[in-house]
């Protein structure tokens, strides 16, 4: 019993950067991030340099949301990344408490991406974010995200690559984080919800995307120069962007989307 206290007490730190109150920056606007299974991955990094290199003031703020860091436990136990969604959605109701006309936005990665989506469906009505963006996801590629709409402002952009292995192989053999078997993942394929919607943006892995360190793999699309030269343009607005970011901004190529809830 002891252990798992000290285990709890580590997980509810959960945010870097982001004890309450918020940190300086987030008077610019706060961008939430969640890892994949394990908190292993350091994308935070990769978003926090990325995004200070477009200009980007805001605070972002990691989500440490595993209970045992164990890859096969996140994946599969549902319950550890539900709980993990209602922390999540508790702090962006906290921040928007304190700063309402602040703009959040949430990048996940992997199985991150099911916190993400979750957190947004906990929200309360009147509570909404700017974008979100989905990397590498694990969610199934059918799932139904139009409660999560609800509570965005803007879009979901869903990042996908059908060279990633772990979600063309190794998930497959598991599960999607929502607990599909043998189902493709939304960062294998795209998001198709049912029905589909103009809302979710489908954006493909393409070749060259590897010049800024994204070559399709499960986790390189956190790399600080593709966040720079592409997720930032999600992110990024005249409130939270300085003056190096509107420039940035203005020259970097405009990402081409799938076919809307193709």
């Amino acid at each position: 019993m002891k252990g798992w206290s000290v285990v709890l007490v580590f997980a509810c730190v959960g945010l870097t950067g982001c004890a309450r109150p918020f940190g300086p920056n987030a008077r610019y606007g706060i961008t939430f991030y969640c890892p994949g299974v394990a908190n292993v991955d350091m994308g935070d990094a990769g978003l926090r340099e990325g995004l200070a290199r477009a200009g980007y003031r805001g605070e972002v703020a990691r989500l440490t949301w595993s209970l045992t860091f164990n890859p096969i436990i996140d994946q599969t136990v549902q319950p550890i990344a539900r709980l993990g969604a209602a922390r999540l959605a508790r702090f962006i109701q906290e921040y928007l408490d304190q700063y309402p006309n602040g703009e959040v936005n949430v990048v996940g990665l992997s199985a991150g991406t099911g916190v993400t989506i979750w957190a947004l469906e906990a929200l309360r009505p009147e509570y909404k974010v700017n974008n979100v963006v989905l990397l590498a996801s694990s969610l199934s590629a059918d799932y139904d995200v139009s409660k999560a709409l609800k509570h965005v402002k803007g879009r979901i952009y869903n990042y996908y690559s059908p060279h990633d292995a772990v979600l063309t192989r190794l998930m497959k053999v598991a599960c999607t984080i929502d607990g599909k078997v043998g189902a493709d993942g939304a960062g294998a394929v795209g998001l198709r919800p049912p029905g589909g919607t103009d809302r979710v943006v489908n954006i493909a892995w393409r070749p060259e995307f590897e010049r800024y360190g994204y070559s399709g793999g499960h986790a390189d699309s956190t790399s600080p120069a593709f966040v720079q030269a592409y997720i930032s343009q999600h992110i990024l607005s005249a409130k939270t962007a300085g003056r190096r970011g509107k420039t940035v901004a203005s020259l970097v190529a405009t990402v081409p989307p799938d076919a809307p809830g193709d």
